[in-house]
């Protein structure tokens, strides 16, 4: 050790470092509170018992154990000014104390930031230094478990300490162990009373194993500890086994899963979903994974609340879960991870890669084994995380390999499992969008379903089909190459189709609209609506510029196009009607020589159509429902009335002095 380094009893002498400065280190780029000293003073006192018990075990003192280890707090209050922390460990002899200081001297700014807590000592040293954020003054009184002299260092904020060694008497009064006095300043005087004491023990030591007990006011004592039942290896939830042979053994396991779902809906405020066991085993690390019951927003960071042999590192520790476990608060406690400086964080070194690839690799088995032999839990999970899963499945394969086979999609079959729909045929075929997807599922077969992927997400999921199954293709279908697919009219029954065809085109003339007559099944589709994707958006455009008045229906006219190239778009792209030669209703209007009722008719089939694809409606649209409606009814009812005839409904010349309906319908 530096002799210049080694203090001499009963002097003062200054540290070797600015501790102004230091202070202020500690206070804005290592510690996120003051109130971390609290876990710093604990895990001092936790140390220094586990060092103890290794001493005992090799015969250097009497014997003890971890149970027999004792951390006490005494907050301040009316009784005393100060809070005191004492722990039954192994105490330190008087050159320890020294090399103490040598380890607080020799503390970099780099030490600080980024050098792991290597020994005791520097773990004691630089912990000691955080109670310099409340007190001004740290009074340290340590009496060695191995025997020899009781020793007192004070260390101050304005750069001086001293060391003495107390007399026989002075030590004898001690107790084994060291005991740190703090005299709180006045703007940090909350943080050392009873409530905040306890508040902050519970937090950062309630699973440490080593008993941590509070003095309360009036001579109570309380007792921070409670059982780490996370670290168990308990399952349940979802995914839960049935009750074990033997009636005792299943109670225990009920019992202990239902303190778990306790201590779960603590840290969730609701009962969790399921609970999965954690174990990295060459890492030293244990706990649970937290299933929400709840979609989380999206966005928000996953929170894996971490202890570090029993102390609390923190609530939410970056990193340590996939990007794709978002549906779990993971719980853990670790003896081989190392912290960083603050204790707030772990260094992310090898240890720490494969607890991330451990936890990754136990949730992904979790959901393969739900979906394999717990398909109501499975559907129970997929309820609250679907939309979520299928996000992030996008963009990452390895969660896409997992959980893509277990989704469910919209099929013109119905609703299927990619698994099961991929087992049937080697083709993948999908529409791009929910429109389109309706304007084809009328006319295919049910055999070869086709996706509905224009939900959202859906799209961006079917190329990872190919990667997850191999020997699937995945192919997106277009609307009119599945009209083009439907059988013409051959035959002797060819030209009356084709003089449908021509009389449905004189009747749609204003519509912007091209018939076409095929034969398809069912036969219960009289006619398909089909319009390209871009065209309807287009239309859907239109139609709010129609119906929006005043400053926002300006504004759409004037971003649309130029209505010359929106001409051009309508007559390069206009809608198609096709008519179901197989349909009943098609073939009674193909054999009628009533213009008008095959007129109406079929601009009643056009409106049924759109309707059936769920396509918007413009107000022209409107309007020919209307006017198609009225002409049917009057042309119904003629056959009762004297006074109206064919003529009043068709532009064929005749008498203007004609009786007929003071406002009839026009073609």
């Amino acid at each position: 050790m530096d002799p210049d380094l080694t203090p001499s009893p009963d002097q003062s002498h200054p540290f070797q470092v600015d501790l102004r400065a230091v202070v202020e280190l500690l206070s804005t780029n290592i510690y996120s509170h003051p109130s971390v000293f609290v876990r710093e003073l604990i895990q001092n006192g936790r140390d220094a018992i586990a060092a103890r018990v290794d001493a005992a075990r090799v015969g250097e003192t009497d014997p003890f154990s971890e149970e027999d280890g004792l951390i006490t707090i005494t907050p301040s209050g009316t009784d005393s000014p100060e809070l005191t922390v004492h722990d039954n460990g192994a105490g330190m002899q008087h050159e320890e104390m020294a090399q103490l200081l040598a380890t607080v001297g020799r503390s970099s700014k780099r030490d600080l930031l980024e050098a792991p807590r290597r020994d005791r000592l520097g773990q004691f040293g630089i912990g000691l230094l955080s109670c310099f954020m409340v007190s001004d003054e740290i009074v340290v009184e340590t009496r060695p478990a191995r025997g020899g002299s009781a020793s007192r260092w004070v260390g101050r904020t304005d750069g001086t300490f001293t060391i003495s060694r107390l007399s026989d008497s002075e030590g004898d009064q001690l107790p084994v162990g060291t005991t740190v006095r703090l005299s709180p300043r006045e703007d940090r005087r909350d943080l050392t009373q009873y409530r905040q004491v306890w508040e902050l023990a519970v937090r950062f030591a309630e699973f440490l194993p080593v008993r941590v007990r509070v003095d309360g006011p009036r001579g109570t004592e309380s007792q921070v500890n409670r059982d780490a039942m996370f670290d168990r290896g308990i399952a349940g939830g979802l995914s839960a086994a049935g009750p074990a042979g033997d009636p005792v053994m299943a109670f225990t396991e009920t019992d202990e899963l239902n303190r778990l779902m306790q201590y779960g809906t603590e840290l969730l405020g609701v009962q969790p979903l399921a609970v999965i066991p954690l174990e990295i085993e060459e890492a030293g690390t244990r706990g649970t994974a937290f299933v929400l019951p709840f979609a989380p927003s999206p966005g928000a960071r996953q929170a894996t609340r971490a202890y570090l042999g029993g102390i609390l590192v923190g609530d939410s520790v970056p990193d340590l879960l996939p990007e794709w476990a978002f549906f779990t608060r993971v719980v853990l406690n670790s003896t081989g991870l190392t912290p960083t400086a603050s204790r707030e964080g772990f260094i992310q070194n090898a240890a720490f890669a494969a607890v991330k690839r451990g936890i990754a690799d136990q949730l992904r088995a979790w959901v393969v084994d739900l979906a394999q032999n717990n398909r109501l839990g499975l559907t129970a999970f997929l309820e609250v995380h679907d939309l979520p899963l299928r996000s992030l499945a996008q963009h990452d394969e390895e969660l896409a390999r997992i959980i893509l086979p277990h989704l469910t999609f919209e099929t013109s079959a119905g609703r299927m499992l990619l698994s099961d729909l991929v087992r049937t045929s080697p083709q993948v075929r999908y529409a791009g969008s929910i429109q389109e997807f309706r304007q084809m599922a009328g006319v295919l077969s049910p055999s070869e379903p086709v996706i509905n992927a224009g939900y959202v997400y859906d799209e961006q999921l079917m190329p990872m089909i190919e990667r997850v199954f191999p020997h699937v293709t995945a192919q997106r279908l277009d609307v009119r190459d599945v009209i083009a697919q439907l059988a013409e009219v051959i035959g002797p029954e060819a030209e009356q189709a084709r003089h449908l065809e021509r009389a449905a085109q004189e009747a749609l003339t204003d519509l912007d609209c091209t018939v076409q007559v095929r034969t398809f099944r069912p036969l219960e589709v009289n006619a398909l609506y089909v319009v390209d994707p871009d065209i309807l958006r287009s239309m859907e455009l239109r139609r709010l510029e129609e119906e929006t008045d005043g400053f926002w229906g300006d504004l759409m006219r004037d971003m649309s196009p130029p209505a010359e190239s929106a001409e051009q778009i309508a007559a390069e792209d206009a809608a198609t009607l096709v008519l179901n030669w197989a349909s009943p209703l098609v073939r009674v209007l193909a054999s009628s020589e009533d213009d008008v009722v095959v007129s109406r008719t079929i601009r009643m089939l056009y409106v049924q159509a759109m309707l059936v694809g769920q396509n918007p409606l413009r107000r022209a649209d409107r309007a020919v429902l209307n006017e198609s409606l009225s002409d049917m009814v009057a042309l119904s009812t003629s056959v009762l009335r004297s006074d109206i005839s064919a003529a009043d409904f068709t532009d064929a010349p005749g008498d203007d002095d004609a009786p007929g309906p003071a406002s009839g319908p026009t073609k």
